[in-house]
């Protein structure tokens, strides 16, 4: 039985054709770029019909892309489709903020009509990318297999028929696609909140605390040293490893979506350079590719003075944070800054709320009565 694509989940690897023949690789930088010409020309020609929409293209459009540029009629079709994909992201900002795509990237998704993909006969290489036309160049790509690639089919991901093909800085690569059923949501567990901070890491409300080691990192790099955030990515990825899913169903985290609005010139170009290391987004797609495998459901909340208001009372007032340090004026109560709003964000998902103001008064005593 052929599953939906909603009941999947899917992960890529990407493979460097390094060892590709000189020949092989102007062939496949030539079609590259001829992919990239008729993308760009399916943007300008939907932007100006402002044809927004999933469907198919039209046959005649296809045939018209097909004569100027001698292309099949099933290249001009997936391309199409590829450059209404870029419209419709563009689409969902609001219309203040659309504007139409400049084609940068040298990207082409080849589906199954176009290649296949085939163990190795020869001993040298593990996995052999067979283009088979249609359109694209009749190639065999040989490519070595990679641990990340290995450990995917240990683990029960399955290869798509499916790959991404790129040229970036020279370098042509490709993206093989792993896919594997999603687990069904946990139905018992705990809420978990997280509060991020470029100082402090990940913080949760169970007391866990990773990423600590980021900070100094990134205080210690020199201004021209080059790869600095790839090495955070790797850091990110180790650390977020560490972090104990067993007993939770649901993982609460701030919506930092926003948070960079209206913030320009606020800081030193230098705090500006270490800030971008601070890679919350990069961060959060860990965080949720690992709880789809879990099972785990991830909500955002409003991060709304959740730093900044006390669980213990219920009392807001911007001077119970000073620092790290949480002092509740009202209370007495105090803890750590990040602790007390990951604290805050679990609470938010409890009561089912995006943010504290959401909440009234009288539910809000209601709520932190029974709230620990």
């Amino acid at each position: 039985m052929k599953q939906s694509k909603a009941s999947l989940m899917k992960r890529t690897c990407r493979v460097y054709l390094n060892d590709l023949n000189h020949g092989k690789k102007q062939v496949l930088k030539q079609f590259l770029l001829k992919c990239h010409e008729v993308m760009q020309y399916y943007v300008d020609l939907f932007w100006s019909r402002q044809d927004f929409s999933g469907k198919l293209a039209d046959l005649p459009t296809v045939h018209r892309s097909k004569n100027r540029f001698g292309i099949t009629t099933r290249l001009g079709q997936a391309l199409a489709k590829q450059a209404k994909e870029i419209l419709r992201s563009q689409h969902k900002k609001p219309k203040s903020q659309q504007r139409k795509p400049q084609l940068r990237q040298f990207t082409c998704t080849l589906f199954y009509h176009f290649v296949k993909i085939e163990k190795y006969k020869n001993s040298h290489f593990d996995w052999a990318i067979c283009l088979i036309g249609s359109g694209a160049p009749k190639l065999v790509i040989p490519i070595h297999s990679t641990k990340l690639i290995n450990r995917r089919l240990e683990q029960g991901w399955h290869l798509s028929k499916t790959i991404r093909m790129g040229l970036r800085g020279g370098q042509l690569w490709i993206d093989l696609i792993f896919e594997k059923s999603r687990p069904k949501l946990k139905s018992d567990g705990r809420f978990l909140g997280m509060d991020s901070n470029y100082k402090n890491g990940l913080v949760f409300s169970d007391a866990q605390n990773v990423g600590t080691e980021l900070y100094p990192k990134i205080q210690g790099f020199a201004k021209r040293q080059k790869n600095t955030k790839a090495e955070i990515k790797s850091m990110l990825g180790k650390a977020i490893k560490q972090i104990d899913f067993s007993q939770v169903k649901v993982l609460v985290i701030e919506n930092l979506k926003k948070v960079k609005h209206g913030k320009r010139g606020t800081f030193s170009r230098v705090f500006n350079r270490r800030l971008s290391h601070w890679l919350y987004a990069y961060a959060v797609s860990l965080l949720s590719r690992r709880c789809e495998e879990l099972g785990i459901e991830v909500q955002r909340k409003d991060p709304y003075k959740t730093s900044q208001f006390c669980r213990i009372c219920g009392k807001w007032d911007r001077r119970n944070r000073r620092g790290d340090r949480f002092l509740c004026v009202n209370c007495g109560h105090v803890d750590h800054a990040d602790h007390n709003a990951s604290k805050n964000l679990e609470f938010l998902g409890l009561a089912g709320v995006y943010g504290l103001r959401s909440l009234s008064s009288s539910r809000l005593c209601s709520k932190k009565q029974s709230f620990p």
